[in-house]
């Protein structure tokens, strides 16, 4: 009943790890309005992004005011143009943290208003052709739809899971995987199947992220659009691949630890108590 019971928290640990791994990512995050806000600008800097943001915008444009269609050549340079300003970041920075506050309401889709930038675009298209500028008004850009909860549920479910609770599913991980440890007859065994398991649930996590961005990109929508959620969720996923390839390292240091355990009990019953070999 003693190994039985060991088994079943060890079990039980495991099962948690890749919840305490995505509670700890979304904790550091996707919470925090800060690291939320510089997450996004991260994911701005990428050109597919830029791109494809500077075409919705020109498109969204064109459909309320069409005489500007005809400088289009000219908008969506000076679009891009626009992103790399200073104006443009505190722009950008205020529309973020609605966002975030759109996150943590749980509203089932995130928008950016980006409105604020057309005096800056004019102004930008202004040096090209003032006639176009003239044609761009202010007030005129609706809400972008981000993302829906319908396509990303996993973004919900995580901020969900943690949001009350972000140190619930490590604590418990940790409580079940060192308890199953302690009540194991042999604890070097246990240890090694731990630290092993760990590396394992970790490499199957970096692997699902990573073979999971083409079939999510599937419903990004357009082309252009697609190259700018790839670009996108690469970045946003980056620090939790990070963070998974170090809980798999630790894993395999605490597989090492139980097989050196197991390896002097065998040399000597005297350099480590009997039930640790």
């Amino acid at each position: 009943m003693r190994g039985f019971f060991a088994g079943v928290l060890i079990v039980v640990g495991l099962l948690l790890v890749p919840f305490a791994n995505q509670g700890v990512w979304v904790e550091r995050e996707l919470l925090s309005t800060s690291a939320f806000t510089s997450l996004s600008t991260e994911v701005l800097d990428q050109d597919a992004v830029r791109d494809a943001l500077a075409n919705r915008l020109a498109d969204a444009l064109e459909q309320q005011v069409p005489q500007v269609s005809l400088g289009r050549f000219i908008l969506v340079p000076a679009l891009r143009q626009a992103f790399g300003t200073e104006q443009f970041a505190n722009i950008f920075e205020r529309a973020v943290s609605d966002m975030h506050a759109q996150l943590e309401r749980g509203d089932d889709q995130l928008t950016l208003d980006l409105d604020a930038v057309l005096p800056l675009v004019r102004e930008l298209v202004a040096n090209v052709d003032e006639g176009i500028a003239e044609k761009i008004p202010d007030g005129v850009l609706p809400e972008f739809t981000v993302v829906t909860k319908e396509n990303v549920p996993q973004l919900w479910i995580g901020v969900e899971a943690t949001r009350d609770a972000s140190w619930l599913f490590p604590v418990l991980a940790l409580i079940f995987l060192a308890g199953g440890v302690a009540v194991a007859r042999r604890r070097a065994v246990a240890l090694l199947v731990v630290g092993l398991g760990v590396a394992t649930i970790a490499v199957i996590m970096v692997l699902g992220l990573r073979l999971g961005r083409d079939p999510l990109s599937e419903v990004a929508g357009p082309t252009f659009e697609v190259a700018a959620f790839k670009a996108g969720y690469d970045t946003v996923t980056e620090s939790l691949v990070v963070q998974t390839m170090v809980l798999g390292l630790g894993g395999l240091i605490v597989a090492l630890i139980g097989l050196g355990f197991m390896l002097v009990g065998r040399d000597s019953s005297k350099s480590a108590p009997a039930e640790w070999a």
